[in-house]
């Protein structure tokens, strides 16, 4: 049963907070979101990596590559990193390879830390149960700027986390950050209001911007299995 909880609103400050037994990586905004719905559609395993280089290069025969650099897809690459276009693949017993300029680079920090979980609010509702069972959460934002930056969406997803978590367990004990969150009126709507919102906008990805505002379009909970330096294998534990 959980006991605490707190938020880092990057993955460096996820690495000053004290240890927490589980943590929920957020990066609603191109990268949990289609991590969750890729597991739904029946993807086996995912390697998410920090680069490029490392995507093309470590890619394995039968592997599908999805990614992005300035929201769209690298050269190379089979699919970019759309959960609306995720949605649409049959992918059971596939694997794939995932580099995104944010979303990857915080999951493979964490990696060492503990039991590390892609969340958003895709997987809403079955990421915060599987947290529940560890005593001690820590719910990391990816944020933006190569991972290093605040970022508004991770920031109200992460929210919509604590407030679920602590609807469970009103008892628990809450960082700054947390209590931040809880108090935080709609989170959902600050969700669609960042800068980086805007910035997909532009290029074309409304329908992914409500697509990642959607709760529980997965059931899947996808937990690191292995990791390195900059890299991290990612399988569905509900699936199991």
């Amino acid at each position: 049963m959980v006991s605490s909880i707190d938020i880092a609103m990057t993955p460096a400050e996820a690495l000053a907070l004290p240890r927490a037994d589980c943590y929920l990586v957020i990066d609603v905004l191109r990268a949990t979101t289609p991590i969750a719905t890729l597991f739904a559609c029946g993807l086996e395993e995912l390697t998410v990596v920090t680069t490029v280089e490392e995507a093309l290069a470590g890619r394995q025969p039968g592997d599908i590559l999805f990614g992005e650099r300035g929201g769209l897809r690298p050269d190379g690459f089979d699919y970019g990193n759309s959960p609306v276009e995720a949605s649409t693949l049959d992918l059971a017993g596939k694997s794939g390879v995932l580099t995104t300029s944010n979303g990857t680079t915080a999951l493979c920090a964490v990696a060492p830390l503990g039991v590390t979980v892609s969340a958003a609010v895709a997987n809403l509702t079955a990421a915060a149960a599987f947290a529940e069972r560890y005593e001690s959460v820590a719910v990391v934002c990816a944020g933006n700027g190569g991972a290093n930056r605040f970022s508004l969406e991770d920031f109200a997803t992460a929210a919509l986390f604590v407030q679920t978590v602590h609807r469970a367990a009103p008892n628990i004990a809450l960082g700054d950050g947390a209590r931040l969150a809880l108090a935080l009126p709609e989170p959902v709507r600050m969700l669609s209001e960042s800068v980086h919102v805007a910035l997909l906008r532009s290029l074309g990805f409304a329908e992914d911007i409500a697509f990642a505002a959607t709760a529980d379009t997965s059931a899947a909970v996808p937990v690191v299995t292995g990791f390195g330096d900059s890299w991290a294998e990612l399988r569905d534990t509900a699936a199991r």
